[in-house]
C-alpha cells in the first residue's frame, strides 16, 4: 500500500498564509526596531528598582516596576513570535506607560520618592506608551 509523502491532512490549514503574515510582519526593519525598544524598555523596567537603588525601600513600587517590566516584555516578545493575535494587544502598553509614570505617585503616597524613581519611571512610561501607540498602528499595516 502506497500512501504519498505529504499528505494535506497533516498540514494545517492556512499554515502557509500565517507564516507569510509573520514573516512580513517581523522581517520589517522597523517593526523590528519597535519590538526591540520595547522589550529593552521592560527589562530596565523589571530591573530598575535595583539599578535605581530602590528595592529595599520602596518595596511595593519595586514589585510594580517588576511586574510591570515583565508584562511588557512579554508582550513585546509576543508580537513578534504571533503578530495576527498580538496586534490586538499592542495597544495595552499605552496605559501601562501612563500608569509607570504614575505609579511612583500613587503606589510611594505616603512614602518619599527620590528625583531618581520619578524621572526614570517617567522616560520609561513615555517610552512604553510611544512604542504602544506604534506597534498598535503598525502591525495591522505590516499584515496587509
Amino acid at each position: 500500500m502506497s500512501h504519498p509523502r505529504h499528505s494535506a491532512v497533516f498540514r494545517a490549514p492556512g499554515s502557509t498564509e500565517t507564516r507569510v503574515g509573520r514573516e512580513a510582519a517581523t522581517t520589517n526593519s522597523p517593526a523590528a526596531v519597535v519590538d526591540g525598544f520595547m522589550l529593552l524598555a521592560g527589562i530596565y523596567t523589571a530591573v530598575s528598582p535595583w539599578v535605581i537603588h530602590f528595592a529595599r525601600t520602596n518595596p511595593y513600587l519595586t514589585a510594580n516596576n517588576l511586574i510591570m517590566g515583565l508584562g511588557v516584555a512579554l508582550l513585546a516578545l509576543g508580537t513578534p513570535l504571533a503578530p495576527q493575535r498580538m496586534h490586538r494587544f499592542a495597544w495595552t502598553l499605552v496605559p501601562l506607560g501612563f500608569w509607570l509614570i504614575l505609579s511612583p505617585a500613587v503606589v510611594t503616597a505616603s512614602h518619599g520618592v527620590s528625583a531618581g524613581i520619578v524621572w526614570s519611571n517617567t522616560c520609561t512610561g513615555g517610552a512604553v506608551c510611544l512604542l504602544g501607540a506604534i506597534a498598535a498602528i503598525r502591525v495591522p499595516d505590516a499584515l496587509g
